[in-house]
C-alpha cells in the first residue's frame, strides 16, 4: 500500500483540486487572456483553422479531410497531454514519496520541479475538460428575461433557431441543453480520466469541442463533419446513459417514463428522456423529436428544478470517478506513471 499512496495522490489529488477550482471560480470570462488561451478554446481555434483550408465540391475528399482533421486535432493534444505525465509524472512520484512517512530518502531538485510542473499543469489542464458550474450559470442566464431577449439569449446557448419559439420551447431548450452538457461537460471527461488519466480526458474534451463545431454545423461542413458526429456520438454512449442514471437517482420526487417521438433517423439522448421523466414535462425540439407528448409544458420553475439535479448528478459523478480512480489503482493501473 505504500507504494500504492503516491500514485494514489498524484491521480486523485489534481482531480479534486480542479473540482474545487470549478465550483469556486468556474471558467475564465469571456474576452480575457485566460480565456483566448483555455486548451478546448485553442483546440476550437486549430480546428476552424483547419477547415478554412479545406476544399468544397467533392463529398468523397470532404469526408476524408474531415478524418484527418479529427486525427490532428485530437490526437496532437491527447499526445501532449501523454507526453507530460510521461516527462512529469515519475519525478512528481518519487518527490511524493520522499515526503510520505517511511523510508523515502533525499529529495532531488529535479524531481521537486518536475513534481510542481505536474501539479500544476496536470491540474489546470483536467480544469479546462469538464466544468459544472458553468453550465449551469450558463443555462440559468437567460431565465426572468422578456421573451425577445429571452430568444436572444437561448440562442447562445442551444445549437437552433430560437426567433420564433414561444417561452415553453425556449425553456424545453434550456432543459435539453443543461443535461447535455451535463454528459458532455461532466460525466464523460470524468469517466475518460478514471479510465485513461489526463491524456483520455483531454482526448474526449477535443472530440466534443469538434464535435460542437463542425459536427452539427450548416451545410457547408455536412461532409466534414460526418467523422466527428459519428465519433462524439459512440464515445457518448455510456456516458449517455449513466447520465441519464444519475438524473433519476437524484431526482428529489417521483418520475415517469415519457413516451418518444422521434423523426425518422434522429437518436434522443437518454439524458433527455430522463430529464422529461425527472420533471414530468414536455420536451420538443421542432421537427425532430418530442418526448412526453402528453405531459405538460416547461415553466421557468421546471428549468430551475432539472438545473438543481443536474447540480446533484454532477457532484455523485464527481464522487463516483474519485472512486473508480481510486479502485483502479488499488487494482495496480498506473496511469502512465
Amino acid at each position: 500500500m505504500p507504494s500504492v499512496l503516491p500514485l494514489l495522490l498524484l491521480v486523485l489529488g489534481p482531480f479534486a483540486v480542479a473540482a474545487i477550482v470549478d465550483a469556486l471560480v468556474g471558467d475564465p470570462r469571456e474576452g480575457t487572456w485566460a480565456e483566448r488561451w483555455y486548451p478546448p478554446v485553442v483546440v476550437g481555434r486549430l480546428s476552424l483553422a483547419l477547415d478554412r483550408r479545406i476544399p468544397r465540391g467533392d463529398p468523397r475528399l470532404e469526408r476524408r479531410a474531415g478524418a484527418l482533421l479529427w486525427i490532428v486535432a485530437v490526437g496532437l493534444p491527447a499526445l501532449g497531454a501523454l507526453v507530460l505525465v510521461l516527462v512529469t509524472g515519475p519525478g512528481a512520484r518519487a518527490a511524493v514519496a520522499a515526503v510520505l512517512p517511511g523510508p523515502g530518502g533525499p529529495l532531488p531538485l529535479r524531481a521537486l520541479l518536475l513534481a510542481l510542473v505536474y501539479s500544476v499543469a496536470v491540474t489546470g489542464w483536467l480544469k479546462s475538460c469538464f466544468t459544472l458550474s458553468g453550465l449551469l450559470a450558463f443555462c440559468a442566464r437567460p431565465l426572468g428575461l422578456p421573451l425577445e431577449e429571452k430568444r436572444r439569449a437561448v440562442a447562445g446557448v442551444v445549437n437552433r433557431p430560437t426567433e420564433d419559439l414561444p417561452d415553453a420551447l425556449l425553456n424545453s431548450a434550456l432543459i435539453e441543453s443543461s443535461v447535455e452538457n451535463a454528459t458532455d461537460s461532466v460525466v464523460a471527461p470524468g469517466l475518460a480520466y478514471g479510465a485513461l488519466g489526463l491524456p483520455g480526458a483531454v482526448a474526449y474534451r477535443a472530440v466534443n469541442t469538434l464535435d460542437a463545431l463542425l459536427g452539427h454545423s450548416d451545410r457547408r461542413r455536412r461532409y466534414v463533419g460526418e467523422v466527428t458526429a459519428k465519433i462524439d456520438h459512440l464515445v457518448n454512449l455510456f456516458p449517455d446513459w449513466a447520465t441519464a442514471s444519475l438524473l433519476r437517482l437524484c431526482a428529489t420526487g417521483p418520475h415517469v417514463v415519457p413516451r418518444v417521438l422521434a423523426a425518422p433517423g434522429v437518436v434522443v439522448p437518454r439524458s433527455i428522456v430522463a430529464a422529461a421523466g425527472v420533471a414530468r414535462v414536455q420536451l420538443e425540439r421542432r421537427g425532430s423529436y418530442v418526448v412526453g407528448p402528453d405531459l405538460p409544458p416547461p415553466t421557468e420553475a421546471d428549468v430551475r428544478r432539472v438545473l438543481r439535479t443536474v447540480k446533484y448528478a454532477g457532484t455523485l459523478a464527481f464522487l463516483l470517478v474519485g472512486g473508480l480512480i481510486g479502485g483502479l489503482v488499488v487494482a495496480g493501473w498506473s496511469y502512465f506513471l
